[in-house]
């Protein structure tokens, strides 16, 4: 038996990936190697080893040790998308939250025993680290609330239902394992309105959503509900999010709603954006995922953004 450590799993494995890639993001947005050592905490030779990996080298080691190469990509363009506004420190406690996040849910196991084949075949020791799991899953909210809050032009996003955005515990089986906004989003005088603070069982509607999503794909947590006009598509379209379409509806029963969105997350887990039609009573709304609740704030803005 080994006492090989899924920290140090991580931290040899999956933290020098990250990091190369965004290291060579940031060097590509105009960022000096000294800059980025400052950013990283290491010094500028390492910076340049890190550059100098080409993109092809860093999926090859992520294929060897099996991890998802996607996953990969979108931490690291959020770390990036974070710096690029000013926000290191709520990127590197994005960073850390993601990755107590992965370990605690026991996702990265297959891929530690691919290494260390000695580890038990039951281990389940990483599973200690979901205590406290709940504040991490309300402070990923809270830091997504905080960006949402400091970028107005998600105001041409905010439906007249109003906005909401939810994430839930890894294995969650109900909505009180969820998290949400119980009051909503909502834009008054051109500023974004947080109605109350994020608290468990804050959104049934997203609740159910997003607990039926994650039968199908489990790594995505997180949605939030926005609006939909042709603009929105068409920025949707422009940015290369995959999307599919449903309804429109013939009720104004909200579970007809859930189960064509899951329908189409069950045909094609991959999709970033399920834009329901509505219906009847129904206004359409675009639902929009992600890993947490920071990575769909962050895919809002690009579409908020590339509509201003």
């Amino acid at each position: 038996m080994s006492i090989s450590t899924g920290f140090e799993f991580v931290s040899e494995n999956i933290l020098p990936i990250i990091r190369s890639l965004v290291a060579k993001r940031l060097l590509e947005n105009g960022y000096s190697q000294l800059r980025i050592a400052r950013i990283l905490g290491i010094t500028q030779p390492a910076v340049n080893r890190y550059v100098s990996k080409s993109y092809d080298e860093l999926l090859r080691r992520a294929e060897t040790i099996g991890i998802d190469k996607n996953w990969l990509y979108r931490v690291a363009d959020n770390i990036v998308d974070l710096v690029l506004n000013g926000k290191e420190y709520e990127a590197l406690e994005y960073l850390t939250n993601t990755i107590v996040m992965e370990l605690g849910s026991l996702r990265l196991c297959e891929y530690h025993r691919r290494l260390v084949p000695s580890l038990p075949i039951n281990c389940n020791v990483c599973s200690i680290l979901l205590t406290g799991v709940s504040d991490s899953v309300i402070n990923n909210l809270e830091r997504a609330i905080s960006i949402l809050e400091s970028h107005p032009e998600i105001q041409a996003l905010i439906p007249r239902v109003l906005m909401n955005i939810v994430e839930a515990r890894p294995g969650a089986t109900n909505e009180n394992d969820v998290a949400g906004i119980p009051g909503r989003i909502d834009v008054h005088g051109g500023k974004v309105i947080i109605r109350s603070r994020p608290i468990y069982g804050g959104s049934r509607h997203l609740g159910k959503l997003i607990i039926n999503c994650m039968k199908w794909n489990p790594k995505y947590r997180s949605v939030a509900s926005i609006k939909y006009d042709s603009d929105v598509e068409h920025a949707i379209s422009e940015l290369g999010i995959r999307y599919t379409k449903v309804g429109p509806h013939e009720s104004s029963n909200e579970d007809d709603v859930i189960n064509a969105v899951v329908n189409s997350i069950s045909s094609d887990p991959s999709l970033d954006v399920v834009i329901d039609l509505g219906g009847y009573a129904l206004e359409p709304i675009t639902y929009v995922f992600g890993l947490d609740a920071v990575d769909v704030a962050l895919k809002i803005i690009r579409i908020a953004s590339k509509i201003s």
